[in-house]
């Protein structure tokens, strides 16, 4: 079974704790060795874990999510079944605390699919889709292909929800409890929460340990392409250990140097711009590269396009992506990166596109969203706006 994991990826990088409990230090364990997809490995940690905290949804998530990625979807789903009695919504993947994450129903439609429960996995994939607002459009679309895998009929009812919540009710947004603080010294902290975000990050190193100074633009949670940033060129982009973005210009030896950069900077309108020194490791050590797989520094360039996403094709296509060419007029396929796109348009305003999508939503494709295009390459839809809107 080969599985696109939200948590799980290749990079890591190192920070400094100040404070970390043995069990906080054990667990950031685990996420490095399913950062490094050293599984056999993480399962020994998390297991220590459960002992110890044999109630913690987090844990139970993580031991489900390694144990799906093994091909072992029985004791995936044991796992978890515990995790998904305690969910947080507004999870944080850096979390130490109790709760799991919504993607514990997208974990357990693909379980209950390959179990061939398919009954329960309709269910979990409803309680997924419960989120969508919060959920990328990726990984609903791969839950949504694994329950076609597995028809039911309307007859069937699952039983997922009693197996969850036997009768008592669901516990979301549960208070955090922390675990018990002792000091420990440095701890290796790996990038799985900005994977979980759709993150490449590029680590840097000065061979001067001396300040290095710029001028930061701005400062924000989530990334935006440096085409944002239209009037100023050779601007970089960097995400602190504490997960701040920041966008910053220049890298001068002398303070003076940045502070008269600073003085054009402000009257470009920059009014929150101020001078920083780059070689801050706990700010500046970590360049963001790209973001869900759109490069941040990649510029637009000719004709932007838009197009409504339907499907994304592997290889075997479904019943119900054949039956949208007898349901839906105008349907182009796009080959992208090994995968085949069904999609409608293209349009070149977003509004145009917008309409289209709520058309289709109203005809029955929920799932439908908005993609956009530039010379071949998807690319980011804030900045697509502002190109064409």
């Amino acid at each position: 079974m080969r599985q696109t994991i939200f948590l799980f990826g290749m990079i890591f990088f190192t920070v400094s704790a100040v404070a970390q409990s043995k069990l906080e230090f054990k667990l950031d364990q685990a996420r490095v060795f399913l950062a490094k997809r050293e599984l056999d490995e993480a399962l020994i940690v998390l297991h220590s874990l459960e002992k110890q905290l044999p109630n913690n949804a987090n844990i139970s998530f993580y031991l489900g999510a390694t144990y799906t990625e093994l091909n072992k979807p029985e004791e995936s789903i044991k796992h978890l079944i515990k995790a998904a009695r305690n969910v947080d919504e507004d999870y944080v993947s850096t979390s130490y605390g109790e709760e799991s994450p919504i993607h514990v129903f997208y974990y357990l439609t693909l379980a209950m699919t390959e179990t061939d429960q398919c009954a329960n996995a309709h269910e979990a994939y409803d309680l997924f889709r419960r989120y969508k607002e919060k959920i990328e459009p990726y990984y609903l679309e791969e839950a949504r292909k694994y329950t076609e895998k597995c028809p039911t009929d309307e007859s069937e009812k699952g039983q997922l929800a009693e197996m969850i919540w036997k009768g008592e009710q669901p516990i979301v947004k549960a208070g955090i409890e922390k675990l018990p603080i002792e000091l420990v010294g440095e701890i290796a902290v790996d990038s799985i929460a900005l994977l979980q975000r759709g993150m490449l990050v590029q680590k840097l190193e000065y061979t001067t340990k001396t300040p290095l100074y710029g001028v930061q633009l701005a400062s924000h949670s989530r990334p935006a392409p440096i085409g944002s940033y239209s009037n100023i060129k050779n601007v970089d982009v960097f995400i602190g250990t504490n997960g701040e973005i920041r966008y910053v210009v220049g890298h001068f030896t002398y303070r003076s140097q940045a502070e008269r950069l600073l003085e054009k900077i402000l009257k470009k309108g920059y009014k929150d711009a101020f001078v920083v020194n780059v070689n801050d490791e706990r700010k500046y050590s970590n360049e963001l590269i790209s973001y869900n797989n759109v490069n941040l520094k990649a510029g637009i360039k000719g004709k932007v396009e838009y197009y409504i996403q339907l499907a994304a094709i592997s290889k075997e296509i479904t019943e119900g992506q054949l039956d949208m060419y007898f349901e839906i007029e105008g349907i182009s396929e796009i080959n992208y990166e090994e995968k085949t796109i069904l999609a409608i348009g293209a349009f070149k305003t977003y509004k145009e596109s917008e309409i289209k999508q709520l058309e289709m939503k109203e005809k029955g494709y929920k799932d439908a969203y908005i993609v956009a295009f530039n010379k071949g390459k998807k690319i980011d839809l804030t900045m697509a706006k502002k190109y064409t809107d």
